[in-house]
């Protein structure tokens, strides 16, 4: 199966995907209780990270851009204030508001505070991975984890994420995630924590 590495000429399919996987999911609701303006706030939250993924080199897609993909890099791994702004971190903040920013903001410091406890030499983070709801169980998860794999265990870092969705925990083990952790957050959401080392 083809996956492609993408650049910012395929933001508007790469966010429409991931914003369609990540209609449901636990996060969204805190952030955002109200239901009619809660869809622009997961497409801000998705164009933010697959802008910070482009520009680390890590964002990947299938050929018909259903499994999207962002990740930051071993090098890339813990960006910058310049780089969240520039990759429209103030927008973000602004669909938020004051309430969802704020909340938003400790979240980001729990889960930082996880990664640095579980991976804290240089590692490959994925802080979003989606796929099209219409388009699971067909194997892109796995398609999409490829080229992340291949230059994690050329570089011989461990790959990091986190999900809030219990099922999809037994999703990433069956892909070579170790479940290394589970937290409870602001607001009483859950956080489980996997890691994959290097083969």
């Amino acid at each position: 199966m083809r996956v492609d590495p993408l650049t910012h000429r395929d933001e508007p399919a790469a966010v429409a995907a991931l914003a369609a996987a990540f209609a449901g999911y636990p996060l969204f609701p805190p952030l955002c209780p109200d239901a009619a303006r809660r869809p622009h706030v997961i497409a801000a939250f998705c164009r933010f990270l697959f802008r910070m993924a482009v520009r680390a080199g890590g964002a990947y897609g299938t050929a018909d851009r259903s499994a999207i993909i962002c990740t930051w890099p071993a090098g890339t791994e813990w960006p910058g204030t310049w780089s969240q702004f520039r990759a429209g971190g103030l927008s973000l903040l602004w669909q938020l508001g004051w309430r969802g920013g704020r909340l938003l903001t400790r979240l980001e410091h729990e889960f930082d505070a996880a990664r640095r406890k579980h991976v804290p030499g240089p590692h490959c983070y994925v802080p979003l991975l989606g796929v099209r709801p219409e388009m699971q169980g067909g194997g892109l998860s796995r398609a999409v984890f490829g080229p992340v794999f291949a230059a994690a265990d050329r570089d011989r870092v461990p790959v990091y994420l986190e999900t809030m969705t219990e099922p999809n925990v037994a999703i990433y083990t069956r892909l070579g995630f170790e479940l290394v952790g589970k937290s409870e957050l602001t607001g009483g959401l859950p956080n489980w924590e996997l890691v994959r080392r290097p083969s």
